[in-house]
């Protein structure tokens, strides 16, 4: 994360052209035209960006905005928290993007009709539901999810944090990490048909799983690397997928992985993991251990160059070209907090207003 102090009227200046469509600002706080996120997405047309600000949202009601394409933008997971209690669905809509948010749900992102084309992009998606998808798109198009992190307890088969689209159409992953939080061995990561497209996988964490992927092995083949796959339950394995998949530079520990490259590990690779109580949001630290992880640093595939020194790639969540962004910091100007000098003033009293604020990385 980037902070930086800055003028108010000057990122007043940058939040006004960064599109030429309409922004929607929802605020708890009554700073924004929207206090709820529904009013926002009843009141949009297609490209229109609805900002999230930081506070928590109730989202109860069905979301179906049918034809709508639209981006969704909050502050951060560690800033803007949407509580969802009912179906998010895109209906129609290609082309939309998420980004930026902590959502706690019982129910899932889907997809009405063929909605092609959408991005999840620096999201935490904490699932409390026990046999539903955290996001179905099985009846969806291209899927790209990137910087994210999925946690789950789900208890039935036939369900995974994140379902793949069908129709051959593809799935790319990159920088995510998915958590099992619970014990059962029915929970997976990533599930899909036998009409499923390719599923691209790059510097990935699979954290607690029996079997990660539950893929068809007549659906389209996977492409994985640069992936750590740690903390086995019983019967451990990558899970089911087509044979004709490449796997190349991927680390795990209990099994050696699958493809070319592979590396067994000796222990947990990573700063901070605790085995006994899975993935802790906030506490465990995924960075990879100089010690323990030395063998996933600089042993990557050698066509992926670490972002921050152009060396060989790492393996794992933050070995990526692009690494997954603490906090989801999204790629647009935040201002966090504003600062009054004098702080107390009244009518017609000049102020100076500092504004310190926070930008993600480009992509």
């Amino acid at each position: 994360m980037k902070k930086f102090a800055l003028g108010l009227f000057a990122l007043m200046f940058v939040l006004a052209g960064t599109a030429s469509a309409t922004i929607r600002y929802v605020s708890t706080t009554g700073a924004g035209s929207y206090t709820t996120i529904d009013a926002a997405l009843t009141a949009a047309v297609s490209g229109d960006t609805i900002l999230i600000g930081p506070g928590s949202y109730a989202q109860g009601n069905q979301v179906n905005q049918s034809g709508k394409r639209y981006t969704v933008i909050g502050a951060g997971w560690d800033q803007t928290l949407i509580t969802l209690t009912n179906d998010w669905y895109l209906n129609n809509a290609n082309r939309c993007s998420f980004e930026g948010f902590f959502c706690s749900t019982n129910s899932t992102f889907a997809v009405f009709n063929t909605v092609d084309s959408t991005t999840f992009r620096r999201c935490r998606l904490n699932s409390t539901a026990t046999g539903t998808s955290t996001i179905n798109w099985t009846s969806g198009r291209t899927l790209t999810v990137e910087d994210c992190i999925f946690t789950a307890a789900l208890t039935t088969t036939g369900t995974a944090q994140l379902a793949v689209p069908h129709a051959n159409y593809p799935t790319t992953v990159r920088n995510c990490v998915f958590a099992n939080t619970g014990t059962n061995t029915s929970m997976k990561a990533l599930y899909g048909y036998s009409t499923s497209g390719t599923v691209e996988l790059y510097n990935c964490a699979f954290l607690g799983f029996s079997a990660p992927l539950i893929l068809s092995t007549a659906g389209g083949p996977v492409i994985g690397i640069n992936n750590i796959f740690h903390d086995f339950l019983a019967s451990p394995s990558i899970g089911t997928y087509n044979a004709s998949s490449v796997w190349d530079y991927n680390a795990a520990t209990t099994i050696t992985p699958p493809g070319t490259n592979a590396l067994l590990l000796a222990g947990d690779p990573f700063v901070l993991y605790d085995e006994a109580v899975n993935y802790q949001h906030g506490t465990s630290d995924l960075h990879l251990d100089p010690t323990n992880g030395a063998a996933c640093i600089n042993s990557g595939h050698p066509s992926l160059l670490d972002f921050t020194d152009a060396s060989q790639s790492d393996r794992g969540v933050y070995g990526g070209p692009k690494p997954l962004v603490d906090n989801g910091v999204p790629n647009y100007p935040w201002a966090i907090n504003i600062l009054l000098n004098p702080n107390l003033v009244g009518v017609g009293t000049p102020v100076n207003a500092t504004a310190t604020g926070r930008v993600g990385p480009q992509y």
